[in-house]
């Protein structure tokens, strides 16, 4: 299972409710029938009666949830689904959640940090590497990440020169 979103607060008097995706889209779902509503280990299956865009935000409804309290109570919980009903990605497309938590390794093998994070800025993505107190930006482009090992939960870099100092933070 992984949180693919969380919902912020109820939406109207019917039930609905107002949430927002994260590292994915409903549209990397192949299909997206029901979803596990709850918080830590706590997890309840809801059958999906809608799902419409709302901005960068999302109104969902869900069977059996009828009214504005019984949707109050929902708030803050997160949204997971089976990983399994993800949509296969092309060969060398990965999804964000995926990448968190990667060991990243230099060409020869040592430890540059864990992934925290990716950010999307502009025409690629960058990890945000921690590692020994420090956070640093890699641009994730098949030049620098020589090899993703997702099993393994492993990245291989090979940083041009004065790249991991240059971008400490």
């Amino acid at each position: 299972m992984i949180t693919v979103a969380r919902i912020f607060r109820s939406q109207g008097q019917n039930g609905e409710l107002r949430l927002r995706f994260f590292y994915i889209t409903p549209a990397d779902c192949s299909e997206l029938g029901s979803v596990f509503v709850g918080r830590e280990g706590d997890f309840r299956e809801y059958a999906i009666e809608s799902l419409a865009p709302h901005g960068k935000d999302f109104d969902l409804k869900l069977e059996g949830v009828d009214s504005l309290s019984q949707a109050d109570r929902l708030a803050g919980l997160d949204v997971l689904i089976p990983e399994e009903t993800l949509k296969q990605r092309e060969k060398g497309e990965f999804f964000i959640f995926q990448l968190v938590g990667c060991s990243v390794v230099d060409r020869q093998g040592n430890m540059v940090g864990r992934v925290k994070d990716v950010l999307s800025v502009g025409p690629g993505d960058l990890l945000v590497v921690e590692g020994q107190g420090k956070e640093i930006l890699i641009p994730f482009h098949e030049s620098v990440c020589i090899e993703v090992d997702l099993p393994g939960r492993r990245i291989c870099v090979d940083p041009p020169e004065g790249l991991l100092d240059l971008n400490e933070i």
